[in-house]
């Protein structure tokens, strides 16, 4: 198994960048929020398609890859962001750990699925959608400001029906580079928007 296949099934990331991309990810991430945001693919359970039925499609979910110390293990020595931990003697204290590290956090949603039925749409599109939204409402990447109704308009334009709504709750959201499936209506979608920003860089959000 090469490095690429023991990251995915040590941990469940999925990655669609160079491993390089990856290992910088990871040490940013310990700098801001700790977690990595990625798309998983996977194929529709035996169990959904019983109940639902439809046919063995391609789901696409968005998922955070959690770099966070979950304090299972003693922390002997720091050394910058990293540390040096050992096994807890006893389980009770491990447990114990791991109930003061929630003392004063609050709740908060660690994934937001992008559909719970692909079968009835074009998940690669849903995806699309939903990064051109927040490409949109960062005008650091674009160097333009945006209000609801313009991007509702602009996605209209490129044929994304969505609703001001949905527009809402990706505020705060950051796009996930390199995640969108570059197929004829993904790419076509793309294109179109670069007639709107014409600096705008179609690859930050296309597969590798």
């Amino acid at each position: 198994m090469g490095l690429s296949g023991g990251i995915k099934a040590l941990t469940g990331y999925q990655r669609h960048e160079s491993i390089e991309q990856t290992i910088d990810k990871v040490n940013k991430s310990f700098t801001s929020s700790k977690q990595i945001a990625f798309i998983q693919t996977s194929l529709r359970s035996a169990k959904d398609i019983y109940f639902y039925g439809g046919h063995s499609t391609l789901t696409l979910n968005e998922r955070f890859f959690n770099l966070k110390f979950d304090n299972r293990r003693e922390i002997t020595e720091c050394k910058g962001t990293y540390h040096i931990t050992k096994p807890f003697i006893h389980s009770l204290n491990s447990l114990q750990n791991r109930v003061i590290s929630t003392f004063g956090s609050g709740r908060y949603r660690k994934y937001s699925p992008i559909s719970k039925t692909q079968c009835k749409g074009d998940a690669y599109l849903t995806l699309t959608r939903r990064m051109i939204v927040r490409v949109l409402r960062d005008p650091e990447l674009i160097q333009l400001n945006f209000n609801r109704k313009e991007i509702y308009k602009i996605l209209k334009e490129i044929g994304l029906k969505c609703t001001l709504n949905f527009i809402s709750k990706q505020k705060g959201k950051l796009p996930v580079f390199n995640s969108v499936p570059s197929t004829q209506k993904t790419l076509a979608c793309l294109t179109k928007l670069k007639g709107f920003i014409p600096f705008f860089k179609p690859e930050l959000l296309l597969r590798n």
